[in-house]
């Protein structure tokens, strides 16, 4: 925290405590930043405010900025943006551009178009994972063939013999000018290069995870809201079914 005064700091603290409530949906990294865009705003608009009443000055302040669901709605949004691109998390991107559509997750629509991106999402996460298995797949390939090249010889052989290894064309005259040692260290290298890359695509891979998890959140809190507005519907309508039965019982 900046340096407030004490009875300030405690105002502060729990206007930013209002505003970390209606972060509960958004990732623990992107709730600090976000927050730490805030206290920093409220610091400098603060030492902005003349007067001599502190008191006064922090709620001049804090009126101007707006009720903590105002904030984040407004704020968001931006904040989404440029960590995304900031740190080329492009679901973060989305998450942002989705926020400032429908004011997700502050009870406003978009359920529907949110769905349908949902699904988008989770085929192109779902094929990157499988890319990246099919990577990890054809390094595990070229290791194993490299090392039977090196050790087993008599087994590549006879792999070419049967027709499981085939090479043609320049290729087949390159290794063919090689020892087979040689081709055994040109295939391992061939296979780190392959693990090197599935490795990066896992690494990248949690942050797919991470903002697609994200977005699921907003829906089931979105979906949440609106199903429990149904049944208060229901329930309300319900009721005055029953009140207006109970009417005309009486009138009778």
């Amino acid at each position: 925290m900046n340096n407030y005064p004490e009875v300030v700091t405690k105002i502060a603290n729990d206007y930013l405590a209002r505003v970390k409530a209606q972060l509960r949906l958004v990732p623990a990294r992107e709730q600090d930043e976000f927050l730490k865009e805030i206290e920093s705003h409220l610091f400098e608009a603060y030492q902005n405010t003349p007067g001599d009443d502190e008191v006064a000055r922090i709620l001049a302040v804090l009126r101007n900025l707006g009720e903590p669901a105002e904030v984040v709605s407004d704020r968001l949004p931006g904040a989404m943006l440029r960590s995304g691109t900031k740190r080329i998390l492009p679901l973060h991107v989305v998450a942002g551009i989705l926020i400032a559509l429908f004011g997700i997750p502050l009870g406003f629509g978009g359920v529907a178009v949110l769905a349908g991106i949902l699904v988008t999402l989770t085929a192109i996460v779902a094929t990157y994972y499988l890319t990246m298995g099919v990577v990890f797949l054809a390094g595990a390939l070229y290791l194993l063939l490299g090392l039977s090249r090196i050790y087993l010889p008599g087994v590549w052989d006879k792999l070419v013999a049967l027709g499981f290894i085939q090479m043609d064309g320049p290729l087949a005259d390159f290794f063919d000018q090689m020892s087979p040692a040689a081709q055994g260290v040109v295939m391992i290298v061939v296979a780190a290069v392959f693990i090197a890359c599935g490795l990066g695509m896992l690494w990248l891979g949690r942050y797919l995870l991470r903002g697609l998890r994200f977005l699921f959140n907003l829906a089931f809190d979105r979906m949440g809201k609106v199903a429990r507005t149904v049944r208060t519907k229901m329930r309300q309508g319900k009721q005055e079914l029953v009140r207006m039965s109970d009417v005309s019982f009486v009138k009778q």
